[in-house]
């Protein structure tokens, strides 16, 4: 392993906020039954308000990025402005979030694929096409970053022009009517509250740009740029599906329409239609799933390069990507599917989530703390609003954390606290034991900020 080779500049304005956005994007044709039976055309504003929420922490990653535009993003901001203890527990919970991505995006491409070709897929087979799938993200991985986020840049585009060609589709369709849309509230409050609150799971992925900034071309001080315009994009993306969905046919009839995209499609412009939307939608899938995986890697490089983890995770192949993480990342997801079952869907969808928001969480306190500690430190690009957007920040990643708590079962917080205690505080005392015994080895090289 040499220890002077560097990540390469490769990614550009658009390269990152395909990254961003394409990360966001999820499978909206698996999910579309499931957002509009929560609270009918209503999901619509639902996630208007959760975008909304995110707008003021990408507005503080955007300025913590252009200060630290080191690869680990967040794990950077927290150990800088808390230390290596709170920066391996928000890494933590962030690892899950991303783990829990990949292997959600790998059931929702398994729906897919049942949905089209195999009714009565068995378990068994979800297993061996999620093993495949994977094999195949850690060896493209394993090459260029240029390699995959062309390929990000090329699915994202192509999503985009089928998912909206089909919301004009369905406008210009006879059957289209803003009948179909009333009642608007079609759950009552009581539904499109807990709509707006299991919505925020939608909105991850933005917090992948700090990710890459080690990486990037693009000047650090207008990163705030795709971070903030990949959320805004996908509050227009998403709720303009789901609005469009909904004026189709009366709430009764949605609700119980599998991959409701696809099938209107099929019943109003033919077959060829349906499996346009199941293209894009697995392009939805495949952008995600390749976000998150980079993301996942990038993180653990960065926590191996800042001797958290075991400098073994820093290790960088002939094309200067790190290929110890890949290979942890790709050991992980395995692990995910190993355990996978009847539940998998809703339990990752919320473990996601909260994973995700105690990190967001941390990362907008140690911007009011790095305000505080370090004046000092140069700032390229400066929010809005200053400390103020800053606590906004931390009550909406707090209102998050609290929504998806409010909906944890036995279930999850079992899986909750074998994640958090049993894997986790073990995996913390032997750190803590193996820098104590070789500190040789885990001498810290946390990036900091430069001076005005």
């Amino acid at each position: 392993m040499n220890e002077e080779k560097q990540l390469r500049k490769v990614m550009g304005g658009m390269s990152m906020f395909a990254m961003a956005a394409g990360s966001i994007i999820g499978p909206w044709l698996v999910m579309m039954q499931w957002w509009v039976s929560l609270s009918g055309p209503s999901i619509a504003l639902a996630f208007v308000l959760t975008g909304l929420l995110c707008i003021p922490i990408g507005l503080v990653y955007g300025e913590m990025t252009s200060m630290l535009p080191n690869v680990g993003g967040p794990f950077v901001f927290i150990y800088n402005a808390f230390g290596k203890e709170a920066a391996f527990w928000g890494a933590w919970s962030l690892m899950l979030a991303y783990s829990t991505v990949i292997a959600f995006q790998l059931y929702a491409i398994g729906g897919l694929i049942s949905y089209l070709w195999w009714p009565e897929m068995p378990h068994s087979a979800l297993v061996i096409i999620c093993v495949a799938l994977c094999l195949f993200f850690y060896f493209m991985n394993s090459r260029a970053l240029s390699l995959s986020a062309n390929a990000q840049i090329i699915m994202f585009f192509v999503l985009v022009i089928i998912g909206v060609s089909t919301i004009i589709a369905f406008i210009m369709h006879p059957t289209f009517s803003t009948d179909n849309m009333t009642p608007f509230f079609q759950t009552g409050r009581s539904g499109f509250l807990t709509a707006t609150a299991l919505m925020v799971t939608m909105y991850f992925g933005f917090e992948l740009i700090p990710q890459f900034a080690e990486e990037s071309k693009y000047p650090v001080k207008k990163l705030w740029i795709p971070l903030v315009g990949s959320i805004i994009f996908c509050i227009l993306f998403y709720s303009g599906l789901c609005i469009v969905n909904s004026g189709m046919l009366p709430f009764a009839e949605l609700q119980n329409m599998e991959m409701t995209s696809a099938t209107l499609l099929k019943i109003n412009y033919g077959v060829g239609a349906q499996y346009a939307m199941a293209i894009a939608t697995l392009l939805a899938c495949l952008t995600c799933l390749n976000g998150f995986w980079l993301g996942s890697i990038r993180l653990l490089y960065s926590m191996g390069k800042s001797r958290i983890l075991p400098r073994w995770f820093s290790g960088l192949n002939q094309f200067d990507v790190p290929s110890h993480s890949n290979l942890a990342i790709l050991i992980i997801v395995f692990v995910f599917i190993a355990i996978s079952g009847t539940r998998w869907l809703e339990s990752l969808f919320t473990l996601m989530a909260i994973g995700v928001s105690i990190c967001y969480a941390l990362s907008c306190l140690s911007f009011i703390q790095l305000r505080n500690k370090h004046p000092e430190w140069k700032r390229p690009w400066v929010t809005p609003g200053g400390k103020i957007m800053g606590f906004l920040a931390v009550l909406c990643s707090v209102v998050m954390a609290y929504y998806t708590f409010k909906f944890f079962d036995s279930t999850l917080w079992m899986l909750f606290v074998i994640y958090f205690f049993v894997l986790g505080g073990p995996v913390w005392l032997y750190l803590r034991h193996r820098r104590k015994q070789s500190p040789e080895l885990y001498v810290i090289k946390v990036p900091t900020g430069t001076v005005e």
